[in-house]
């Protein structure tokens, strides 16, 4: 199995010791690049495969709020963590707010702290990086043929995961299962699945489905339990992660990540 991608984070301060400070903690799991302003920074956003950026909020000529602001523009996947001081803390809140920043810390910080938000928020880049590709192809196959909504190259991409994932239609029908959660729900092909309504498989409640919810809101990227109903009738428990869409039909499930209990 080939070696996973080492991911590359950023780290914006316009003090000297501080990025030094960020580069040395995380050196040794990811690959660092630093900047000392703002417009540093990003040159550097728009010349590397940046995943996560850690940016100070005071700094001369172009705050951090700003700056993640416009790093969300570019790439709303693209995870945000601000570093504040106390009295910037609700410039920190009203940025978590409008969805450009996702976490901040306050100066000085717990490096044990930074490093597991750094972690969490990086699986949960790699799982949005994941439904932004599916999404991409799918658009992608919409264009090229209305009549065809899958081709090979979808299919294959989809089964390449080693978890099982359940595209969801508007209408709530399973569009797509892939080959993974074939094998965990039971299923011998697609077709015997097509057209159904994903509770059939995933049986939730209103108050699952709000649990779900909360932790994808909260851009919470671990998984819950959940209960799945077999071909055979049986049942079993996965963890699962599960996508949303908000339109003008409400709150809607798009997609589900799961993987044996």
């Amino acid at each position: 199995m080939p070696e996973e991608q080492r991911r590359t984070i950023l780290c914006v301060d316009d003090e000297q010791d501080v990025v030094d400070t960020l580069f040395d903690t995380f050196m040794d799991s990811y690959d660092v690049k630093t900047a000392t302003s703002g417009e540093q920074a990003l040159k550097i956003f728009d010349n590397e495969d940046i995943s996560l950026v850690i940016s100070d909020q005071r700094m001369p000529e172009m705050e951090g709020t700003d700056l993640l602001a416009k790093i969300n523009e570019k790439k709303p996947i693209c995870k945000k963590i601000l570093l504040t001081g106390y009295a910037d803390i609700n410039a920190a809140i009203d940025a978590i707010n409008l969805g450009s920043v996702d976490r901040y810390f306050s100066k000085p910080w717990d490096d044990a702290e930074l490093i597991k938000a750094v972690d969490d928020l990086l699986a949960m880049y790699k799982t949005d990086e994941f439904l932004a590709r599916v999404i991409q192809e799918a658009e992608g196959l919409k264009e090229e043929a209305v009549a065809a909504k899958r081709t090979r190259l979808f299919e294959e991409f989809l089964d390449s995961f080693l978890k099982g994932v359940c595209v969801v239609g508007p209408d709530r029908n399973i569009e797509y299962l892939n080959q993974k959660g074939l094998e965990l729900t039971g299923y011998n092909n697609l077709t015997q699945l097509q057209g159904k309504d994903f509770r059939d498989v995933f049986p939730l409640d209103e108050k699952r489905l709000e649990v779900f919810w909360k932790r994808h809101y909260k851009k919470d990227p671990s998984s819950d339990e959940l209960e799945i109903i077999l071909r055979d009738g049986s049942s079993a428990r996965v963890q699962a992660s599960m996508s949303f869409r908000v339109g003008e039909a409400g709150i809607q499930v798009c997609g589900i990540v799961f993987d044996p209990a």
